[in-house]
């Protein structure tokens, strides 16, 4: 079995399906490998410091500020799929403003920790959510460079 496929198949048990940010990337299976698994740990992982919904939410206003319909499509899908109840207004203001705010204007992310502190979120909390932005910028320059489009069945991967 080729290096591709062996990452493909571990992705394919795991998701439910291969997305195209994985497939699009078949010559490279050291980055597919290495993509894949930083994304399961900060976003998929139990026992994060943010909930999934708030991960989710994070992946959307992130994808939604670099214009990313390939990785809205995704995250949207995962986002209204997950049945948490929702997030309090005054924690969905500060999630917001730091995806905006870090991937329009990184230079002042750190000037509005105050603010996301204050909202309720813990230390914690604010390392994970910035490394969530920060992966999701990188991720929606992939989609755009490699010209993604959505898989027919992309809900299946989205759980």
């Amino acid at each position: 079995m080729q290096a591709s496929e062996e990452i493909f198949e571990l992705i394919r048990d795991e998701r439910g399906g291969v997305a195209n940010i994985h497939r699009a990337f078949d010559q490279f299976p050291q980055g597919v490998s290495a993509h894949y698994f930083f994304y399961r740990q900060i976003l998929l992982a139990d026992n994060l410091p943010l909930d999934r919904k708030e991960r989710e939410f994070l992946a959307v206003k992130t994808s939604e500020a670099n214009q990313c319909p390939y990785c809205i499509g995704h995250h949207t899908a995962a986002f209204e799929s997950i049945d948490t109840g929702s997030i309090r207004n005054q924690r969905l203001v500060a999630l917001e403003k730091l995806a905006y705010t870090l991937t329009r204007e990184p230079w002042k992310s750190g000037l509005i920790k105050d603010l996301f502190l204050s909202s309720g979120f813990t230390s914690a909390q604010w390392q994970h959510a910035v490394m969530i932005v920060s992966y999701f910028n990188f991720a929606n320059r992939c989609a755009h460079a490699m010209s993604l489009e959505l898989e027919d069945n992309f809900k299946d991967s989205c759980r």
